[in-house]
């Protein structure tokens, strides 16, 4: 008995090791596979509206201010897409977001239009702090943000995956009601700064990541790590032969197993059920897509705007929530060189036993925001 529970071991051992040295399944079986996947994903163009040549045209405003990047929409009454703006916050997400707002309004004064903000609205990490900023009329948590986003361009999602910079969001849904959230807790393994990380020191700029990722034919199976030990992974693999374009691949393939393994952690994937939606900036990123398919084995619905589907989705959320209010709370596009602030710090709250050491952002027309409390 012992002699056979050995050798049954010894079995299972070797064939862990032939699997963890074995590559990952090439993206692509054939041409026609990749042509069809390429026809299925087309990236939507929004409708230039706001060089359309009207007078005037009356927006909701939706500003998704994120970890690591700023994102904000104009849609229009019918709930079309007239104008984005998508950048990286430079350390400093109010100043970048001003300034794109300024050029969105002397883009439309170029072209003799005139915007009139109906309502506007914040969501992401810069929720409470934009929301006091610009005087936004509605905000919300970036989980509901994205749902309702999902919903409009997908009405049957059963599940919404969003993987941006530095963290992601699991969405179940039910009848267009969330039924489940599961988050990233502390690691951004698996994020959009995890494979930009690897790129760089590869030499292949962010852009170029899918197209190498997709010349490989044997990609590196590098499986769910955390950086620090990816980083091992990825040394060995390259003394091991494997080229760039492996690595590329196996890192894209292996962003969508840590969500699987180490975030939402399911492994009956028909709880998945068979509407699902991906989005997200790291989702612009095709080889990340194809490798969801790979992983689920079902075509998947790529959202149309899918860096900015925050965004989207909370200037969707203001417009219903404005419905027939006669006037925004919008700082207004005309005052937003005037936004000035400073930042107050280590003021500590005497309000309860904690004590809490808070900062305060003074805006120039007088109000404020207070940050950094760690109690109600």
């Amino acid at each position: 008995y012992a002699g056979d529970l050995a050798r049954r071991l010894e079995t299972k051992v070797l064939r862990a090791a032939d699997h963890e040295n074995s590559p990952e399944q090439a993206f692509f079986e054939s041409d026609g596979m990749r042509a069809d996947f390429f026809e299925r994903h087309r990236v939507a163009k929004e409708k230039p509206a706001i060089s359309s040549g009207q007078d005037s045209l009356d927006v909701y405003l939706g500003i998704d201010a994120g970890s690591t990047t700023s994102k904000f929409v104009f849609i229009d009454g019918d709930e079309n897409l007239v104008h984005s703006h998508y950048s990286n916050n430079e350390g400093a997400p109010l100043e970048v977001l001003r300034t794109a707002l300024i050029a969105a309004r002397e883009k439309a004064r170029r072209n003799g239009m005139r915007l009139n903000i109906l309502g506007a609205g914040t969501t992401g990490y810069g929720e409470e702090l934009t929301a006091a900023a610009f005087h936004a009329d509605y905000h919300t948590v970036e989980t509901v943000a994205h749902a309702r986003a999902a919903l409009k361009y997908q009405p049957n999602a059963s599940f919404v995956l969003d993987i941006g910079g530095q963290d992601m969001k699991a969405i179940f849904v039910n009848d267009c009601t969330i039924t489940g959230i599961t988050l990233n807790e502390a690691c951004s393994s698996g994020c959009g700064a995890f494979i930009e990380t690897f790129a760089q020191s590869l030499g292949v700029p962010v852009e170029e990541i899918a197209e190498r990722a997709f010349r490989s034919t044997a990609p590196a199976r590098l499986g769910s790590r955390c950086t620090v030990f990816m980083r091992s992974k990825v040394i060995t693999e390259i003394k091991n032969g494997k080229s760039p374009d492996d690595i590329l691949a196996g890192l894209c393939q292996s962003i969508i197993q840590n969500v699987f393994t180490k975030v939402i952690r399911l492994h009956n994937l028909a709880a998945l059920g068979d509407h699902i939606v991906v989005q997200g900036g790291t989702f612009k990123n095709d080889a990340i897509l194809r490798a969801m398919e790979l992983h689920t084995q079902k075509e998947i619905t790529r959202a149309p705007y899918a860096e900015l589907m925050g965004a989207i989705g909370v200037a969707l959320l203001t417009k219903e929530h404005c419905g027939a209010q006669e006037e925004s709370s919008f700082l207004g596009l005309d005052r937003l060189e005037s936004l000035d602030y400073s930042e107050e710090t280590g003021k500590r709250c005497p309000f309860c036993a904690n004590h809490c050491n808070r900062s305060i952002v003074h805006f120039a027309d007088g109000t404020h925001y207070v940050q950094g409390n760690r109690c109600e």
